[in-house]
């Protein structure tokens, strides 16, 4: 048993699903147990819908699900959460949802209450994918969160309106410890200003931007090997700008709030690609 409380990371969608939640959540996974050598779970709290799951199916085989572990109410221990936990690496697994009905399969909330406090006995970290929207059990991921990454797609009309409407999304988009992704930056266009924008718009003191490519899409939407695919990327000698110099520049980010230390990056790590990829991420360039 590990003597010090973990981390939970929080990915969350304020506004419709397909924004790349399930995608930034496992990304953020990969690279920080890639980085940090730290013991990481995957958690699914998204609806079944979510195909995070789907995304690396033919990585990995996925055994169990919340399902077995609601049985044990409010004695499930760290142990417990382990030994359901299917294995993606030595230091990285993953925790899919319920597949039955909530309505069949309801826990009260101080059950998720003891479910977080023992993932966070068993892992380092906690990357939580929470989907769209709002629950009483999300609220609680997110009141819990370290850090919260809320992820954004390009329409800011519609989240404006989701902002005006709902004051409690509001009040979690503009908490201290939330991290505003914007996905779907394109090459060519002025990231620095259009993140700027969002901020003005949203009424966001900051925001992040990231991209992927075709080649992210094909590896995780229909072969199934996204952990494969970015691991692959994450160990070549000379990491690019790209998915795996953002996965890297964002994982910085986030240990940079939390105070933690990344082991290594590799020694080929193209110096311009992390210039590109910082002013990409941050809307900022610092010397």
């Amino acid at each position: 048993m590990r003597g010090a409380k973990g981390r939970l990371i929080s990915i969350w969608m304020p506004g419709i699903h397909g924004a790349g939640g399930s995608t930034i959540t496992l990304m953020v996974a990969i690279a920080m147990q890639h980085l940090t050598s730290k013991k990481v779970l995957i958690l699914n709290m998204g609806c079944k819908g979510n195909y995070l799951e789907q995304y690396i199916k033919n990585d990995m085989d996925v055994r169990f699900s919340m399902d077995y572990l609601k049985s044990f109410g409010l004695g499930i221990s760290a142990e417990h959460i382990k030994t359901y936990s299917s294995k993606v690496n030595d230091n990285l697994f993953i925790l899919p949802n319920s597949n039955i009905s909530n309505e069949i399969n309801k826990v009260e909330r101080c059950y998720y209450e003891q479910f977080i406090e023992k993932s966070l006995e068993a892992f380092d970290f906690v990357i939580v994918d929470l989907g769209t929207g709002l629950s009483r059990e999300k609220e609680l991921f997110l009141d819990k969160s370290d850090v919260m990454l809320a992820v954004l797609s390009g329409n800011v009309m519609m989240l404006k309106d989701i902002m005006d409407t709902d004051p409690i999304i509001r009040a979690y988009m503009q908490h201290d410890k939330v991290m505003p992704i914007v996905n779907g930056l394109h090459e060519g266009e002025n990231d620095m200003m259009r993140l700027g924008r969002f901020n003005k718009y949203l009424g966001l003191r900051t925001s992040f931007g990231i991209s992927y490519d075709l080649h992210i899409k094909e590896a995780a939407c229909f072969e199934g090997r996204f952990y494969s695919f970015l691991k692959r990327e994450l160990n070549k000698k000379r990491i690019n700008y790209g998915i795996a110099g953002q996965a890297i520049e964002l994982c910085k980010i986030i240990t940079e709030r939390l105070l933690i230390e990344i082991d290594s990056i590799q020694d080929g790590v193209s110096l311009v690609g992390m210039i590109f990829s910082k002013v990409r991420l941050r809307g900022e360039l610092d010397a």
